[in-house]
């Protein structure tokens, strides 16, 4: 006998509030902020310096740059690459906004290509089909910590002239083929806020090899400001304060050191979740390619809404009733079909950049149809953002409640079609 919804009355598998996630801190965390407290320097200084050093060992690249979020980052790397009035940036539309939006800080206009079925990834062969004679570059996300398969995007990008950036925000501690995200193309950048897999409450930081973009990336997030000999301050371009923080950066510090232990339990419990929800009909747990390790920055589960006969929504609904929490992020729509790019809103009263004399073809967001995005977007959720602290009965729970879910709507579509 199929068990009462507790959606609809029946008793929840959970009564017990789940863990509310929080960064994963310690006393190291708390001596490293009062050391910096009782010391002269609060903004940019000596321990910004040492945690760029640290980054850089970390993930073994010439040059690491902290920031103040991750959406900085972003756009510290397309100013340095030289992004400008007119021009195009190819992304995805199943990622958080700023993946696109940075784009238009610099006057430019990101467009937009569909995904792949299993990864939830840009799309190598759309995104080559998305490029135009505008075209720059490509940011390419690693989407709730599976890394994007890098080495199509490589040979596009030079095919075509274009450079790279690696939207690593929720991917850090992953790895590509061996190598860790956001160290493969032309910058990598991450993001730090709290929630992200390491925390510094906002923060973020930008990677690269490349010495002349470290250099621009390194001016522009500070006013573009130098110091002439005359002791004359100068400043030589458009530039902003996206400077980290003394405190910030003794965070960092400490959760780097931790960022492979932290990646590990979110893999551990990921991997417990998966091997149960496989066995459920109607439910798919996410992918891992064999070529990557995930990060599981969120747990992406998908359900199959033809053959439970439910949408997405009430699936999530039912199951939220069962005392399991949910992640918020993904009820917002595809980054394209918001009202931002939906109507084109720029900057003032005007529809600039989308419409402006350096654009001879506008871009009808509206009109753009991604099949598997919106597939993707409307079967897939994600789980509680506590993934990593959950212990085995509350990974449990979440079994007993998805199982009971899918269970009772598959049965009720059976019967409906009989």
């Amino acid at each position: 006998m199929v068990e009462k919804l507790a959606l609809e009355g029946g008793k929840p598998v959970r009564l017990q509030k789940f863990p509310d996630y929080h960064a994963v801190v310690d006393e190291r965390e708390i001596r490293a902020v009062t050391k910096v407290l009782r010391s002269d320097t609060w903004r940019r200084g000596p321990v910004v310096e040492q945690y760029e050093r640290d980054l850089e060992k970390y993930f073994g690249v010439k040059h690491a740059l902290a920031v103040s979020d991750g959406t900085a980052a972003l756009h510290v790397a397309m100013a340095a690459l030289g992004l400008g009035p007119g021009d195009e940036v190819v992304t995805t539309p199943y990622t958080f906004v700023a993946s696109a939006t940075v784009a238009l800080y610099q006057n430019a206009v990101p467009t937009f290509a569909d995904i792949e079925p299993n990864t939830y990834n840009l799309d190598p062969a759309q995104t080559e089909k998305a490029i135009t004679t505008r075209t720059k570059g490509i940011v390419v996300v690693h989407l709730a910590g599976h890394p994007a398969d890098m080495d199509p995007f490589c040979e596009i990008a030079k095919k075509h002239g274009l450079w790279i950036v690696e939207d690593t925000a929720q991917a850090s501690g992953a790895l590509y083929k061996g190598k860790p995200t956001g160290t493969i193309g032309d910058v990598g950048t991450f993001s730090t806020v709290d929630g992200k897999i390491m925390s510094t409450g906002e923060g973020g930081f930008c990677l690269t090899n490349n010495d002349e973009l470290a250099e621009k990336m390194g001016s522009i997030h500070n006013f573009c400001w130098a110091h002439a000999t005359s002791n004359i301050h100068q400043f030589y371009g458009i530039g902003y304060n996206y400077r980290m923080t003394e405190f910030q950066a003794a965070i960092g510090r400490e959760q780097l050191k931790k960022l492979d232990r932290m990646v590990e339990a979110r893999r551990r419990n990921a991997t417990y979740l998966t091997k149960y929800l496989r066995q459920i009909e109607g439910i798919a747990p996410p992918s891992e390619a064999s070529w990557a390790r995930h990060a599981f920055y969120y747990y992406a589960m998908r359900i199959d809404t033809e053959i439970l006969g439910v949408s997405r929504e009430l699936f999530e609904k039912a199951l939220s009733a069962e005392g399991i929490p949910l992640t918020p992020s993904r009820s917002t729509p595809l980054v394209p079909k918001t009202e931002l790019f939906r109507k084109k809103i720029g900057y003032g009263a005007t529809h600039c950049p989308f419409s402006c004399p350096h654009r001879a073809n506008e871009i009808d967001y509206e009109a753009q149809r991604f099949p598997v995005a919106e597939a993707v977007d409307k079967e897939v959720f994600w789980l509680t953002d506590a993934l990593p602290i959950l212990r085995r009965k509350e990974l449990n729970d979440i079994i007993a409640a998805a199982e009971k879910v899918a269970t009772t709507f598959l049965a009720r579509a059976s019967r409906s079609v009989q």
